[in-house]
This record gives C-alpha cells, structure tokens and sequence, in this order.
C-alpha cells in the first residue's frame, strides 16, 4: 500500500484528502471534477435564492448514474450525507451533489486504492442492516448520534463507528470543497479583492 494510504484503521481527513487528491489526478478526475463544481455551483445558488429545486444543469446531476454503488447503496447514501449536513438556510450535502462526488472517488480508488472500495461496501452494507434507508428523519439522526458518541467520548463505544468515520469524513471533504459549503455556508471571500482599503479608526494608530 502506498505511504500515506488509508489502511484499516479509523477514516481520518487527511485519508479523505488522500483519496480525494488522488481522483482528481486519474485521467477522468479533471473534467469530473470540472462539472461537479459548477452543478454544485447552480444548486448551491437556487437553494439559496430560495427555490426548492435547483434549475436543470447540463450534466443533470440530479439523475447521476453511479458508477462505484449500486443504486441502492447510492440512495442509502445520499440519505446518510442528507442527515449529516442537512439544508436550512444554506445548502447540504444534496445540494452539493455530495453523493455523487463520493460514488466517483471511490470508483477512482479501484486504480490505487482497492482495498478502500472493500471498506465502503462494507459501512454501506452495515447502514443497510440496520435498515437505514427505512428510517424516518428523526430516527437517522437519532442514529447518527448514537452511532458517533466515540468521536465527543472516548470511553463509548459504537460498533458501526468506524463505518460512521469512514463515511462522516468523505461527506464533509466533498461538502466543504463545493462552492455550497465553502462559500455559501462558511462564507469564504478568498481569492477577493477591496475596491477600497478603509483608514484605521484607532487614535493611537493616527498620524499627525
């Protein structure tokens, strides 16, 4: 396994970004990633305008056809990073088309990472026995909270926690790349510039 690869330890944000970096460099990772910014881009902008649905795009993300999950591994899926950072007044995960970010990063790893695709099938399994999918939204949160408790207290344990890392870390990589999490929610202003540079208001700092 490659330095720096995720093994089977606990899914960390730096193996989030391993994963993520590696995609991105795969022969198809540039025009993915290219289109999966501007979808999340316009989503992003209509659910803050407001709307209920975001406009049709040209890739039409909303009908991706995963290429790693089958679609009932994806569906669990999008249930998962729906309930993890739901939309409010900003944009979620569904908004960011998070789940389809995951599905190609994940179908990526088979060229340098299999062993991480063996991981990912297994946590969505778990979510699937524990007939995720069927629950109502109170009751995936509810086990979103359980099923975290070892992240705020170590002496708890959980056994679907590593399955909760593992997905918990990718959803929030993918989230906070897309301009819904990074600009939209966390109001990020880099690469801006001032049109005019206000004078400093405090008397000590004053000329004469």
């Amino acid at each position: 396994m490659a330095v720096g690869a995720p093994g089977d330890r606990v899914m960390t944000r730096r193996d989030a970004s391993w994963l993520i970096l590696r995609a991105a460099v795969t022969a198809s990772g540039s025009a993915f990633f290219s289109d999966w910014l501007k979808a999340a881009q316009t989503s992003a902008a209509a659910t803050h305008a407001g709307h209920s649905q975001a406009p049709p795009d040209p890739h039409n993300w909303a009908a991706y056809k995963p290429q790693f999950f089958s679609a009932e591994e994806f569906h669990i899926l999008d249930l998962f990073s729906a309930t993890l950072i739901p939309a409010d007044e900003t944009p979620g995960a569904r908004e960011a088309f998070v789940p389809q970010f995951i599905d190609f990063v994940i179908h990526a790893a088979a060229e340098y990472a299999p062993e991480m695709q063996g991981r990912w099938r297994t946590a969505i399994t778990y979510l699937r026995d524990q007939q995720f999918a069927a629950m109502n939204d109170d009751r995936r949160v509810a086990f979103l909270e359980a099923i975290s408790e070892p992240e705020h207290d170590p002496t708890k344990h959980h056994d679907g926690f590593a399955h909760y890392q593992l997905i918990k870390e990718m959803t929030v990589q993918a989230f906070y790349t897309s301009r819904a999490g990074l600009v939209e929610t966390l109001e990020y202003q880099g690469l801006a510039y001032l049109t005019e540079f206000p004078s400093c208001g405090h008397p000590e700092h004053l000329r004469i």
